[in-house]
């Protein structure tokens, strides 16, 4: 991949994450579920691991909404037809509950459409 195609692919993951914030913001469950893998992988900030369909049903039932997220940073890689974000964003989930996130994104071209296939997120300190 020459060095403008890999620009033009990170800027696409990087596009990708942000629009993902805002469908799970504006409970666009439905797009979100597209955009994970049925492999998904999450691994939340206390450890506990989440499957796709456990995380979507989540969401959708109203356990889990996202009411806020602030990007403070990220970047991503490509290689291949994988692609690694790395970022910090705050995070007020149910009503107010306020986190700040470390975060890893892998994606994984398939038929030509990235597919979020891991997600794992730690505290941070900014």
């Amino acid at each position: 991949m020459n060095a403008f195609a890999q620009s033009k692919a990170e800027t696409e993951i990087l596009n990708l994450s942000l629009e993902k914030f805002r469908w799970k913001t504006e409970g666009k469950i439905d797009l979100v579920k597209d955009l994970f893998d049925d492999e998904l992988i999450f691994i939340h900030i206390t450890g506990h691991i989440t499957s796709k369909k456990d995380w979507i049903s989540q969401m959708k039932s109203g356990s889990f909404v996202y009411d806020k997220i602030e990007l403070k940073e990220h970047s991503s890689k490509i290689y291949g037809n994988t692609a690694v974000l790395v970022g910090k964003a705050k995070f007020t989930v149910n009503g107010g509950s306020v986190y700040k996130l470390v975060y890893t994104e892998v994606y994984i071209k398939k038929n030509e459409k990235w597919k979020l296939v891991n997600l794992h997120t730690t505290l941070g300190n900014f």
